[in-house]
């Protein structure tokens, strides 16, 4: 699964580090997340099993979109 930007993620097995956003892109299969009770993680997506938290407030979405297409 690709992992952009801002995502919102939740890790599977932490529940108590709550859902945490996406710092970047995926490198050398690592990824690094900023958790709202755990603080900020460099996570292996060989070892980490990670979900994606679907959001449906559109001015998220909007942002998130632009934030995207200004990046490339």
């Amino acid at each position: 699964m690709e992992y952009l930007h801002g995502d919102r993620v939740r890790i599977l097995g932490k529940p108590e580090w709550g859902p945490g956003f996406v710092q970047g892109k995926c490198k050398n299969g690592k990824l690094k997340v900023s958790f709202e009770q755990a603080g900020k993680k460099t996570l292996s997506l060989q070892h980490a099993k990670l979900m994606k938290v679907v959001l449906r407030d559109s001015l998220w979405l909007e942002e998130r979109a632009r934030e995207h297409w200004q990046g490339l």
